[in-house]
């Protein structure tokens, strides 16, 4: 499991998402937007994201990519993405229709990584997040969902200080939140105890309102689940700290 961006890779990975066709949506008329138009807009932007992430890597004072470049072009392709999205969730096909979402939703981790690997910051995490569930809800081996727990902590250390805000506190959807509890379940679901750790600190940071629950709900789960005396321990920890009636108040 490797999302780092390679354009061969990615151009891969795109013609297998859309393979058998993207019917346009009937709530997506206009030309502009057709799946066609969007793949050929997607097929000049991954050779805009090659170009960008060789200079950065020859990069001189002289000569430097600048973040803001970076983090437009991130935003532009996952706009891309999400239109092609909208159109493959409009097929009469249903198990197409699931296929082709889920494939292509997928395909937001490369430019994530890509974005972050270079320098940009993320303003778009609907889809990105939604692709961390998917993945995470798919894998059982420990060291793979370690391995996405490290992803998931590049993927915050790239979000844009507006999102880091977290202004809408009133909205529990919202992917701030749902990033973080779900770094929470899957660095669990790893057993391994430092990234639990650093996943709960960051969940009390960003989210202390949502701790208490959380920790309460990871103890139960300990004994449903059966997970080893060394995840057990940290939970119990966390839960003592943070699970009490009176911690919070």
């Amino acid at each position: 499991m490797d999302f780092s961006f390679i354009a061969k890779k990615f151009r891969a990975e795109l013609a297998q998402a859309v393979e058998g066709g993207i019917e346009a949506s009937p709530l997506a008329p206009d030309a502009e937007s057709s799946p066609e138009r969007l793949l050929d807009a997607l097929g000049q932007a991954i050779d805009v994201m090659e170009r960008a992430q060789a200079d950065i890597a020859v990069e001189t004072a002289e000569g430097m990519v600048e973040q803001a470049d970076i983090s437009q072009i991130g935003d532009y392709v996952l706009t891309l993405l999400e239109g092609l999205i909208g159109h493959a969730q409009s097929s009469s096909d249903q198990q197409k229709l699931v296929m082709q979402t889920r494939a292509l939703m997928r395909l937001t981790l490369f430019v994530a990584t890509w974005v972050a690997h270079c320098g940009g910051k993320l303003n778009n995490l609907d889809m990105v997040v939604n692709a961390i569930a998917d993945v995470g809800n798919e894998l059982r081996e420990p060291e793979q969902l370690a391995e996405l727990t490290q992803l998931i902590e590049l993927i915050i250390d790239a979000t844009s200080s507006a999102i880091k805000q977290d202004l809408e506190q009133t909205n529990p959807m919202r992917p701030w939140r749902v990033l973080h509890i779900n770094y929470g379940i899957i660095a669990t679901r790893s057993h391994e105890p430092t990234l639990i750790e650093k996943a709960y600190d960051a969940l009390i940071e960003q989210l202390p309102q949502d701790a208490r629950e959380f920790f309460r709900e990871g103890m139960k789960q300990m004994d449903i689940i059966g997970y080893p005396q060394q995840v057990r321990e940290v939970v119990k920890r966390y839960d003592l700290m943070w699970g009490s009636e009176s911690t919070l108040h």
